[in-house]
């Protein structure tokens, strides 16, 4: 992860530890022309680096989990130089951490943003880029800068999924 141009935030939460809500922005690797999608497709699980995600000044590699022909899974990649604030995390910081997580994923709710819907059919993926809608960027304690992306899953739960923090998930909408 590295940190570029800094744009302003669609929105911020909370203040120790503060969310931002950015725009995401995504690279698909060029060796992705190169792949054997219909051996990709047959393959009963795999694990595939698709591409770099921006967003906050913020930059990660993303990871797609590719399971029976569909991607079910898409997380951002610790790599060299990514690096959580050292020590033990407490109870406390970890609570506050998840507590703006929910506060930011409700927030998207509210502004009404697109999110990835999984599971992507694997012919769908090959159109990169793929819109991956906003991501959410923590600061603060236990883990520094936490990168965030946000999914909505078959049963409509909107999800955060996080490359240093715990996930979290939220229900679907129900309407009376």
């Amino acid at each position: 992860m590295k940190i570029t141009k800094k744009l302003k935030p669609l929105a911020t939460v909370g203040t120790s530890p503060r969310a931002e809500i950015h725009h995401a922005k995504f690279q698909a690797f060029a060796a992705l022309k190169y792949m054997d999608w219909t051996a990709l497709k047959k393959a009963h699980q795999a694990v595939v680096e698709i591409g770099r995600i921006e967003g906050g000044g913020v930059v990660a590699t993303l990871v797609a989990e590719v399971h029976k022909g569909a991607i079910t899974k898409l997380m951002p990649l610790s790599c060299k130089g990514c690096a959580a604030v050292h020590g033990k995390a407490g109870a406390a910081s970890r609570a506050a951490t998840k507590r703006v997580a929910r506060q930011a994923l409700e927030r998207v709710r509210e502004l009404g943003l697109p999110v990835v819907k999984l599971p992507i059919p694997l012919s769908a993926a090959r159109s990169i880029p793929i819109d991956l809608g906003p991501i959410i960027i923590i600061f603060g304690p236990p883990y520094g800068i936490d990168f965030c992306i946000v999914v909505e899953s078959p049963e409509g739960e909107i999800c955060v999924l996080c490359l240093f923090g715990p996930g979290l998930c939220i229900g679907p909408v129900v309407v009376n």
